[in-house]
């Protein structure tokens, strides 16, 4: 693994229909997608619920069983996205339309050289809908502004898929 990895990242979002209704209008941009790239995440995580369990005759402790399994909201931060189908489905997450634009997606993880480069690590998500968009602050002295400053993602399931 080279060390460039080690310190610094490159993230892309990737939304996909899932066929749950309301995203129909949501690969637009094109057959298959709609993309942003960031250069934060957080929220790739998964908290097992345990549930104690007293069994007669055994005294060495309390049997530990896993219960659901849940995630908190991924966190992207400081990104861009191009995508008209990307800023369609935040659209459509924020009016308040029947049915919600559940979508499928995924995050990869990029070293160095970027989206051009091998991916190095890749999470997907399910049903995922957007909780909180916030754009970045306007300066026109600064050349480091980017487009969307936080985009946070409530979803019902995530997977580290297998790979490099």
């Amino acid at each position: 693994m080279s060390e460039a990895f080690l310190t610094r990242f490159n993230f892309a979002v990737e939304v996909t229909v899932s066929g749950f209704g309301g995203d129909e209008g949501l690969a637009q941009g094109s057959p298959h997608a709609a993309r942003g790239a960031f250069s934060e995440v957080s929220g790739l995580e998964l908290n097992i619920e345990m549930q104690a369990l007293r069994e007669g005759g055994y005294n060495a402790g309390v049997r530990q069983l896993a219960g659901k399994v849940s995630s908190p909201p991924l966190v992207l931060k400081r990104g861009v996205t191009l995508d008209d189908a990307f800023w369609a489905w935040i659209r459509r997450c924020t009016d308040g339309t029947f049915p919600l634009p559940y979508v499928s997606g995924a995050v990869t993880v990029f070293g160095p050289e970027g989206e051009g480069g091998e991916p190095r690590a890749s999470w997907s998500f399910t049903r995922g809908l957007v909780t909180k968009v916030r754009s970045a602050d306007l300066s026109a002295g600064s050349a480091r502004e980017v487009a969307i400053e936080e985009l946070h993602i409530a979803h019902e399931g995530l997977m580290r898929e297998e790979g490099p």
